[in-house]
């Protein structure tokens, strides 16, 4: 335990000293909150701003837990993961150090954007997010499993792992409530696509800080234990890909 909480500390640490990654993120996420919120706030029939901005908390967490797939598919094709493989830690042990990195990572980075959205948008409950972030936690390991899975399947592919990536991005955000209501999704998209946004990790997250974070509505278990259903898969099947990959990797010496 010790040896994977020192390989997840390594891998954590190589997020935030990506200087320009962060800078990148920090702007494309200020410029939704303040800029696109704002202006769309204009259009609606409700106040965006409020309804846009917490969303903008787990747009960072998701894109953050995804940048986990990056640093897979870059030990994998730099050679870094064979001399992971020679340390005295289980193929089962580096899996986990990168996803619990890949969690802890996106929580850290989107609590930033959430002290940012405090100064912009007025709370009514903030501490509701300690109870929330456990959850925010598991859905960030689900998420960074996903990334895990496309950095296996992209192998030492740079092109295919970030268009694998896009795809994934394209598909989660727009099939959420991120960006409009459930209530305006319900009259453009058929039932069963609303039955997949409902369910969609980001969707329920999303709606979880609006409510019981910025609304101030009492914490309720149910929606709480639906976002940890829905995240655990994400997790699972990440650690299976990756756990294969790495197999492979033991097996062959390379992808």
């Amino acid at each position: 335990m010790l040896r994977v909480l020192r390989l997840a500390r390594n891998d954590f640490s190589y997020f935030f000293r990506t200087k320009w990654l962060m800078a990148i993120l920090l702007s494309l996420n200020l410029s939704d909150m303040l800029v696109v919120a704002l202006v769309y706030r204009k259009l609606m029939t409700f106040d965006y701003f409020q309804f846009f901005v917490p969303a903008v908390i787990i747009m960072g967490l998701f894109v953050a837990a995804l940048d986990t797939g990056r640093r897979i598919w870059l030990a994998i094709r730099e050679g870094v993961i064979h001399y992971y493989l020679s340390l005295p830690i289980s193929t089962i042990g580096i899996v986990c150090a990168y996803l619990l990195a890949g969690g802890l990572a996106a929580v850290v980075y989107s609590g930033s954007l959430l002290l940012i959205a405090l100064i912009v948008l007025p709370a009514h409950a903030v501490w509701n997010t300690l109870v929330l972030f456990p959850f925010l936690f598991v859905l960030a390991m689900g998420l960074a499993g996903i990334a895990a899975t496309l950095a296996a399947l992209a192998s030492t592919h740079g092109e295919f792992f970030f268009a694998y990536q896009q795809i994934v991005q394209i598909v989660l955000l727009t099939l959420s409530t991120v960006f409009y209501p459930i209530d305006v999704i319900r009259q453009y998209l058929p039932d069963f696509l609303v039955r997949i946004v409902s369910a969609n990790p980001l969707s329920l997250a999303a709606d979880a800080m609006r409510k019981y974070t910025f609304a101030g509505f009492p914490i309720e278990p149910w929606p709480l234990t639906t976002l940890l259903l829905a995240s655990l898969p994400f997790t699972i099947i990440g650690a299976l890909a990756y756990l294969a990959a790495l197999h492979t990797i033991q097996v062959k010496g390379k992808l």
